[in-house]
């Protein structure tokens, strides 16, 4: 056994059986400590690990390449840990302490390995992503990064890691706005984090993940996924938190993306899926969201949600959303998913028209009708007044040609009560060679019809409160059948 000193305290190093030196114990210089790791790293090497270490100073292996897998195990780092350009094997800091970990452009064959590690300076004051145009919420994180100025507590930009990258139990605890800042990283395996507590957000744009990011139960201050290209499933789910907002616009996911029973808590909870592309989306959450949910010109498959956290009114976009399928846990009533609908005060024509396709793919024509009947309602309410006075005639007469039986009952109805009326005021004939028998049905249904003729109109001429009563029923033959073919134009032409 020997004894070396490194800076201002001792520290014990043993040799193992093959001669090669093994781990270290008690308090080390950072520099003699990259030292021995490099020492140790040669070619035919077993792996370097070291556990429960203190570390003075600022760990440097910035741009080396390593043979041998490193593990830096339960130890504590009093400054930070810089290992940009670094090529290595595998990465284990499991359980260890460590102000900030410095590895953009860091080259892994296997997994890298933070289970359980605490970063930061210790600051868990939330920091919580919101929209830049926002000034309601406090201190906020911007959505777009000058690169070489912003820096977070664990930084893997253009990083590439063969296997996983698992931040299991990970406590991110920093003054800063970025707990994990990772643009453009790449990873082969699965990017696990569940239970990963950040005070900050975490910044994942345009990153690359060959099968799964699992967030289960992570509570964070939001996250930017934007262009996130993954090929498993992003799982957001099972009590994941946040604070702010969570992006991921123009992701590619060729799995699910769900957020079952998950909380977007104040003060900027929210979900920006806009051009999102994914087989299945499970909007199913814990509670309302505190902020939007934007869903405009996504494209999924299937659409899983709940009724009971819908967000609020105005809060929801869809223009442009398409989908093929809606499942729910709990029925919705075809009312109520309209009434989803007009949760956007931007929505227009085309979020009805593919809510209406996606009952007719399952089948429920009935129901497709309803939701166009209540297209042209909530079109017509954004009209002029001459507009809107006239979708009301519609929605009346004809159901904007979505309700035909209505057209019917209003007709029988008019041609009651003209021939209970004319029944007993029967108008004088014209002319006198009484060819033609009195008939108050065949008459009302006559002044009735605006189009060909039964040639009793002609036929008879009332007079006074008769006369009155046949002008209305002229008025209202001609109004009907101009909603009637208004109506079968706006139903060939847009359904």
């Amino acid at each position: 056994m020997t004894r070396t000193t490194w800076g201002i305290r001792r520290a014990r190093r043993t040799t193992a059986p093959s001669g090669r030196t093994a781990a270290l114990s008690g308090t080390v210089d950072a520099a003699a400590l990259a030292a021995a790791i490099t020492a140790a790293a040669g070619p035919d090497a077993g792996p370097v690990r070291h556990e429960g270490l203190r570390v003075t100073g600022a760990l440097d292996l910035s741009h080396r390449r390593l043979d041998v897998r490193l593990a830096l195990v339960d130890c504590v780092f009093e400054g930070p840990v810089d290992l940009t350009g670094l090529t290595v094997p595998a990465l284990d800091l499991s359980g260890s302490a460590l102000p900030a970990l410095r590895a953009d452009g860091i080259g892994v064959d296997g997994e890298v390995r933070l289970t359980g590690a605490r970063l930061g300076d210790g600051n868990a004051q939330p920091r919580p992503m919101t929209d830049p145009s926002d000034t309601a919420t406090g201190a906020r994180a911007p959505r777009r990064l000058q690169e070489g100025t912003a820096t977070g507590a664990v930084q893997l930009a253009d990083a590439r890691i063969g296997g996983n990258l698992v931040l299991d139990g990970l406590t991110v605890a920093d003054a800063g706005a970025w707990s994990l800042l990772a643009p453009r990283l790449t990873v082969g395996g699965s990017l696990h984090a569940r239970e990963l507590t950040a005070s900050g957000s975490l910044y994942l744009r345009d990153a690359r993940v060959t099968y799964a990011v699992n967030l289960h139960a992570a509570d964070v201050g939001g996250i930017d996924a934007t262009g996130l290209v993954c090929s498993g499933g992003f799982y957001a789910d099972w009590g994941f938190r946040s604070s702010g907002q969570v992006l991921l616009r123009a992701a590619e996911v060729g799995g699910v993306v769900t957020f079952h029973d998950a909380v977007l808590a104040d003060p900027a909870g929210a979900l920006l899926l806009s051009r999102l592309r994914v087989p299945r989306l499970r909007l199913d959450l814990r509670e309302p969201p505190a902020g939007q949910v934007v869903l405009q010109d996504a494209a999924v498959g299937v659409l899983v949600d709940s009724e009971a956290t819908w967000p609020a009114p105005g809060r929801l976009s869809l223009e442009g959303f398409a989908y093929q399928r809606l499942e729910t846990e709990r029925p919705v009533e075809v009312g109520s998913r309209v009434a989803w609908l007009t949760r956007d005060p931007r929505a227009g024509a085309g979020a009805f028209e593919q809510l209406a396709r996606s009952y007719e793919s399952g089948g429920d024509e009935r129901a497709a009708r309803t939701v166009r009947h209540a297209r042209e309602r909530h079109l017509s309410r954004h009209d002029r007044l001459s507009g809107r006075l006239w979708g009301y005639v519609q929605d009346v007469l004809f159901g904007y040609g979505y309700a035909p039986r209505r057209a019917l009952v209003w007709l029988l109805s008019l041609v009651a009560a003209g021939s209970l009326w004319f029944a007993h005021h029967p108008p004088r004939p014209v002319g006198a060679d009484g060819r033609r028998a009195w008939d108050p049905v065949l008459y009302s249904l006559d002044l009735l019809v605006p189009f060909g003729g039964l040639g009793y109109r002609g036929s008879w001429d009332p007079a006074g409160a008769s006369k009155a009563v046949a002008l209305v029923l002229v008025v209202a033959g001609w109004t009907l059948a101009t909603a009637v073919v208004a109506g079968a134009r706006r139903v060939l032409g847009r359904g």
